[in-house]
């Protein structure tokens, strides 16, 4: 059986990633910790739900001393007589992860900076392990070639989990009944003032039911609301 790889899904827009370009690692971390903090002690000494975010920490690593890629020759003819090679720089490799970190305002519907959501994605099955946000990376070199290429590196990572604002909103509010029968001259926004509340919310239920066009809805269709719990 072929050795099955974790893979590091990047958002592209969410809930949309981009399942064509992931990040590969070299070799699979023998250990990941996910860490929970369900509840906190009050200034009273009451339990309380901490409501904090699951974080992730894992290291992972990088070799490409094995790794080599040809590079031109000289002289045409010597490819005949010897073959040359070169060991690539493991930043080649690394760079990818190391730039989750980096902010960027266009993946926000508010334009505020933050960083990509990630997937991690791991099994024959490729189920989401975890979904978050980088938070902290420290890279340590630990092998460089005579020209002073690095060519073996760690990454200790640490991830926190991230729901989008809606879905997190979603998470925290509770509904009756998982579905709803459009009646006629309903809209999404009155759909989710009914259910949520709040009309800002249709949003959700269009990503629910995979709508293109939100003001496709036609008497009769059921649609899914997402069920939430009380804050």
């Amino acid at each position: 059986m072929e050795l099955v790889k974790l893979k590091i899904l990047v958002e592209k827009n969410f809930p949309i990633f981009d399942v064509a370009n992931p990040i590969d690692v070299l070799f699979n971390p023998n250990q990941i910790q996910i860490t929970k903090t369900g509840w906190r002690t009050s200034s009273s000494g009451d339990p309380i739900p901490a409501d904090t975010p699951a974080t992730l920490s894992t290291t992972l690593f990088f070799d490409t001393s094995l790794i080599t890629t040809p590079t031109k020759a000289p002289d045409p003819a010597l490819l005949t007589l010897t073959k040359l090679a070169k060991t690539p720089d493991v930043r080649t490799y690394t760079k990818r992860v190391y730039q989750l970190t980096q902010n960027k305002s266009e993946l926000s519907a508010a334009g505020e900076p933050r960083p990509p959501v990630c997937r991690l994605i791991w099994g024959m099955r490729e189920a989401i392990l975890f979904q978050g946000v980088l938070t902290q990376v420290t890279k340590n070199f630990t092998r460089f070639l005579e020209d002073g290429t690095p060519v073996r590196a760690t990454l200790n990572c640490s991830f926190q989990a991230w729901e989008a604002p809606e879905t997190d909103q979603r998470s925290k509010n509770a509904i009756d009944d998982p579905v709803h029968l459009v009646k006629r001259g309903e809209t999404l926004s009155s759909i989710a003032a009914q259910e949520y509340n709040d009309s800002s919310l249709w949003r959700l239920i269009a990503k629910t039911n995979r709508l293109d066009n939100p003001r496709g809805i036609t008497p009769g269709q059921v649609l899914t609301i997402p069920p939430l719990r009380s804050p």
